[in-house]
This record gives structure tokens, C-alpha cells and sequence, in this order.
């Protein structure tokens, strides 16, 4: 789960949400709307690494004429999408 902040607020708060976000993204807000994400390089590293794993897996299956789910990929990034 991510801690949402207003961007406002989170200027003076910068490393401490840097700080924070080894244990969660954070999604800053502008006027109540998504703007950004502050994540660990840590977790930035890893989904990385998912997301070249993933379309190394897609590639070889779209070789063999296989198509994939978009659900499918998106619950094996472990993503909750609304």
C-alpha cells in the first residue's frame, strides 16, 4: 500500500519521505490528483527487473505465436489496477 501526500506538504517532508519509502511508495498529489511516486532504489531496481523478465517471457511466447493476457501480466507484477 502507498502513503498518498500532497506535494505541498511534501516539500519540507522531502527526506523524510525518501526515508519512508524504503518501507512504501509514496504517490504525491497535485490539486487531489496522482503526480508522482517516490519509491526505494531498492524496489525501483526490482521492478525493473520484473518488467525485463516479464517481456523476456512475453517475447518468447509472441515468437511461438502464444499471446498473453494483459490481466494475467498485470497480477504477475502484483499491480492492482481500478
Amino acid at each position: 500500500m502507498a502513503q498518498f501526500i500532497p506535494i505541498s506538504e511534501a516539500k519540507p517532508r522531502l527526506a523524510e519521505i525518501v526515508r519512508d519509502s524504503d518501507d512504501e511508495d509514496v504517490l504525491l498529489l497535485r490539486h487531489g490528483r496522482p503526480a508522482a511516486v517516490v519509491m526505494s532504489a531498492r524496489r525501483w531496481d526490482a521492478v525493473n527487473e520484473e518488467i525485463e523478465d516479464l517481456r523476456d517471457r512475453l517475447s518468447i511466447h509472441e515468437r511461438d505465436g502464444v499471446t498473453v493476457d494483459f490481466d494475467k501480466v498485470v497480477s504477475e507484477l502484483g499491480l492492482e489496477l481500478d
